[in-house]
């Protein structure tokens, strides 16, 4: 029986594993953590598994259903009404209706028209137009400048910190795609989550893998892809080296090349030029709701994040006995100095902004708090992105990589990357031709 290996034990790793195995491998998918599942794990909270970042399901996340189905889980995946607001200048505002629209104060009534009209607008115009065209001055051209100041500003220094001068126009517009998708109405939003959370179906795909007779191995941190005549032989793990006769690579983008540092040095050097940015997020567990909001973007001088997500406003958890999930993420480079802060100096500058938000708050609401970061949690859409983003075919013929920069312009998901992983193992098993 042909043999591979995944690294990476994500949704793309599990997806790509689970696709190889039922096409007749013999697979073994290799994750370093102690648990399945990458950005989209989760941890115990007081005896309460959570992820340890927010995840939220549209309509049209399609492999991510299809994998549900697959698996018996489709009673898991519920749908619910969403509402977001704005937090502007010591204020609330609804903001997902056309009545809400037309009531946000901190734009003129022509300013508000003119919104709703560049959001219909924008989703009749095409990825390939808005590819080369950088996002500000595609989104002041839009809006206005004082609305992009007002409703755009804060998602783009949310999303991509220093680098939100250089984002293609193609990814905002991308976004508004999918939310788009989720409108059952003008009125009414949907947007669904999975009983248990994320992990709930991560779970599920690495047990029905290890069912089928695949390997699934944990806490193993890989050393190197093992190279031969230009092409994959094996995997180096733990000081052993596992043969293979295909490998797939879903593991970050800057991680994938140090293990496979002797791929030829000019493709190494095309997948360096795609930038990536980190994130850090405070997780709170609190005994009372901020806001019945699920999503809050901020524009206020006195508040220090962009936006806050009120996870228990989408998926009530009901484990948790009536208590609320709020998390606070803010995306930056590793290298700026708001990356390194102090745990506590973060948790106490974001509380103290929460007090804003709900008057009534205070740290007596927090029963359990956690700071998480990763240093590659997001590739940047760059407007050359059609151009640089990398197949998942390489230059050796039996390796194969998957990385979100593979979804531009539409943002990581948990269903995209089942997608990734779904679609390398298909290339992957199609390269090795009949049994």
């Amino acid at each position: 029986m042909r043999r591979a290996v995944v690294i990476g034990g994500g949704p793309a790793g599990l997806k790509a594993a689970h696709t190889l195995r039922k096409g007749g491998l013999d697979v073994t998918l290799l994750e370093s953590g102690p648990i399945l599942g990458g950005l989209a794990s989760s941890f115990d909270v007081q005896g309460v598994r959570i992820e340890k970042y927010y995840h939220f399901i549209c309509r049209g996340d399609d492999d991510l259903v299809d994998t549900l189905r697959e698996l018996g889980l489709s009673g898991k995946l519920h749908w619910k009404s969403s509402r977001m607001a704005y937090f502007v200048d010591g204020q609330l505002y609804p903001f997902l209706t056309p009545l809400e629209l037309m009531r946000f104060a901190p734009l003129t009534l022509a300013e508000r028209v003119r919104a709703g009209v560049a959001v219909k607008r924008a989703q009749r115009m095409r990825e390939e137009d808005l590819a080369p065209q950088k996002a500000i001055p595609w989104l002041k051209k839009m809006f206005g400048n004082h609305a992009y100041h007002v409703i755009w500003e804060p998602l783009m220094r949310f999303k991509f910190a220093e680098h939100a001068e250089e984002i293609s126009a193609a990814w905002i517009w991308a976004r508004m795609v999918r939310l788009s998708r989720s409108r059952v109405s003008a009125w009414r939003e949907e947007l669904g989550y999975i009983e248990g959370g994320s992990q709930t179906v991560l779970d599920a795909l690495g047990q029905d893998l290890e069912t089928r007779g695949a390997r699934v191995l944990k806490n193993a941190s890989v050393e190197r892809i093992v190279m031969e005549g230009g092409r994959a032989t094996g995997v180096r793990v733990g000081g052993e080296t596992l043969p293979a006769d295909v490998v797939i690579s879903t593991v970050t983008i800057p991680r994938f090349r140090a293990l496979a540092a002797d791929l030829p040095a000019d493709y190494l050097d095309r997948l360096a030029r795609i930038p990536t940015i980190g994130i850090f997020c405070l997780f709170l567990r609190l005994r009372e709701r901020v806001t019945p909001f699920f999503w809050v973007n901020t524009h206020d001088p006195r508040v220090p994040f962009a936006g806050m997500i009120e996870y228990t406003n989408l998926n009530p958890v009901p484990e948790l006995g009536g208590d609320r999930i709020l998390y606070v993420p803010q995306y930056l480079s590793p290298d700026d100095p708001r990356y390194a802060q102090d745990d506590e100096a973060v948790f106490r500058a974001y509380t103290d902004a929460l007090a804003l938000l709900h008057p009534a708050f205070d740290r007596s609401w927090v029963k359990f708090h956690a700071l998480f970061r990763d240093r590659f949690a997001q590739p940047i859409c760059l407007t050359d992105y059609r151009e640089t983003t990398p197949r998942h075919a390489t230059p050796a013929p039996n390796i194969f990589v998957t990385d979100s920069c593979q979804l531009h312009p539409h943002d990581r998901s948990i269903s995209g990357s089942f997608g990734l992983g779904r679609v390398a193992a298909t290339e992957a098993l199609a390269s090795l031709g009949p049994a």
